[in-house]
């Protein structure tokens, strides 16, 4: 029944304390991110993408994801800095020849049994967590960051290409370099925005320009035309405005030996011509007194017998 002295409370019951924190374990959040895809939760395999924040995914679940947003529960939540392949970046990774597909990811046997399926080419440790791991954002190589100290140099060690100190990223990084990650990201995407801008403005005044050159070259042509079909209709007007000249026969362009005497022929010839036309168009004496007027001409008879026969004139 209780104060009755038979029962002694403890000092949980009598004094409230803060509830601990639970803390994830540590190997299992190490096998979570560097044994499996942090998109669809299964076993990395070839081909591997790292984004930008430096997180491992398989490449079958980004286009997924990409494909249809809603595949995952939480890609919103995970990927929503991703919107197409071009953010993510295949990774050129290192058989581990001592793995095995047998060997499973076992969360209890962390530090026993795990077997990483990739190692770092330089010093042939496993990407299991315990290393810190990079990538270069150039070719996709991916080292362990000792080994990559270890061989100091401007260019890939692996495939030979050139890179900078700001394209080397470290694959699932802490809480602290993920938060640089991020705000180095947003300044990148604000930056392309602003070129993409001025991209377009450019571009837009070059068209205009082209736009105008292109208006005034097809000006050009029909101005001349109409300069050209106007001064063909003043020579026509001042053509016809011109008066005839009668066809003579030239006999001083008949050039060369000999030339003078063709043309007195063909004189002659024209003059023959001419008289034969005239001859016949000639008219007899009885037609001219007809249409001829004399001046002594009496009129003697009336109007009502003049051009009738008379017996009696």
């Amino acid at each position: 029944m209780g104060n009755d002295g038979g029962s002694i409370p403890k000092r949980i019951e009598l004094v409230k304390e803060k509830k601990k924190e639970v803390r994830p374990d540590q190997n299992a959040m190490k096998i979570a991110t560097w044994f499996y895809c942090a998109l669809s939760k299964k076993l990395l395999q070839d081909p591997v993408v790292a984004c930008a924040l430096g997180k491992l995914y398989n490449k079958d679940a980004i286009i997924e994801y990409l494909l249809n947003k809603n595949a995952y529960g939480d890609g919103d939540i995970i990927c929503s800095h991703i919107s197409n392949l071009k953010d993510v970046k295949p990774l050129k990774l290192a058989a581990n020849p001592a793995f095995k597909e047998t060997t499973g990811a076992s969360i209890a046997h962390f530090d026993q049994g795990m077997v990483s399926r990739f190692v770092c080419p330089i010093t042939l440790k496993e990407m299991n967590g315990k290393l810190k791991f990079v990538y270069l954002n150039t070719c996709g190589c991916v080292f362990s960051e000792q080994g990559l100290k270890e061989v100091p140099s401007s260019t890939c060690i692996q495939c030979g290409k050139p890179f900078k100190q700001d394209d080397i990223i470290t694959l699932n990084p802490s809480p602290a370099e993920q938060e640089k990650l991020k705000i180095a990201l947003e300044e990148r995407k604000t930056k392309a925005k602003e070129k993409k801008k001025k991209n377009k403005t450019i571009t837009k005044q070059d068209s205009s320009e082209d736009m105008i050159a292109e208006s005034s070259s097809s000006t050009a042509p029909n101005k001349k035309r109409k300069r050209e079909n106007n001064n063909e209709e003043d020579s026509k007007q001042s053509s016809s405005k011109k008066p005839l000249v009668k066809s003579e026969v030239n006999v001083t362009t008949n050039s060369g030996i000999g030339g003078n005497s063709v043309a007195a022929v063909v004189n002659q010839k024209v003059q023959e011509h001419l008289v034969n036309t005239s001859a016949k168009t000639k008219q007899s004496k009885a037609i001219q007194s007809i249409y001829s007027k004399k001046k002594d001409d009496t009129v003697t008879e009336s109007y009502l017998v003049r051009g009738t026969f008379n017996r009696y004139a």
